[in-house]
């Protein structure tokens, strides 16, 4: 199939009306913008996505039209910036993102597309900076955030993405410097 153009939009081929083997699908200017690898019948699709400059922007696994397993996400320079995982077109899994050097800067967990279960931050030396955890999205349990040097910057409590009790302040050295009760 073509643009209106005259430049190749895809070329790939088809069985009984489903598509088979190798697809590549193409930027109006012309450029490679997908390449699809079709199995199971035309189920299922290895997929690779391109910058316009043919470096790789994304690749993953579609089954039917949804996204599922791992899809990795990657900047202009071939770095990788964030990984994910879906069933069925759902978040479920982890996701990571990723500092431009490839340090690890966040971990999160989703269970049917919704924040479930802990979440991380981490410095780009790759000590913590923040721990929390969210249950069916929302924000539960302990959240703390930490200074460059190890030492506790605040922590407090949710419950149902709302602050309770008291939320403590620290210095950089360790001391308690102010307490805010939202029980109040």
């Amino acid at each position: 199939k073509k643009y209106e153009n005259g430049n190749l939009r895809y070329k790939g081929e088809f069985k009984d009306d489903k598509p088979q083997g190798l697809f590549f699908f193409y930027y109006e200017s012309g450029e490679l913008q997908v390449e699809k690898e079709f199995f199971h019948d035309g189920a299922a699709a290895a997929t690779h996505f391109f910058y316009k400059n043919a470096t790789l922007q994304s690749s993953g696994l579609y089954v039917g039209k949804l996204k599922d397993s791992t899809w990795n996400y990657y900047s202009r320079d071939s770095a990788l910036v964030m990984s994910e995982q879906y069933h069925k077109g759902k978040l479920n899994g982890t996701t990571k993102t990723f500092y431009y050097d490839g340090s690890l800067y966040e971990v999160k967990n989703w269970k049917q597309d919704l924040l479930h279960g802990s979440w991380k931050q981490f410095f780009i030396d790759g000590s913590l900076k923040m721990k929390s955890s969210y249950k069916d999205n929302l924000r539960e349990g302990e959240q703390t955030f930490f200074y460059a040097n190890g030492q506790v910057y605040y922590n407090g409590f949710y419950s149902d993405d709302i602050k309770k009790g008291a939320w403590e302040f620290f210095t950089e050295e360790g001391v308690r410097d102010t307490v805010i009760n939202y029980d109040e």
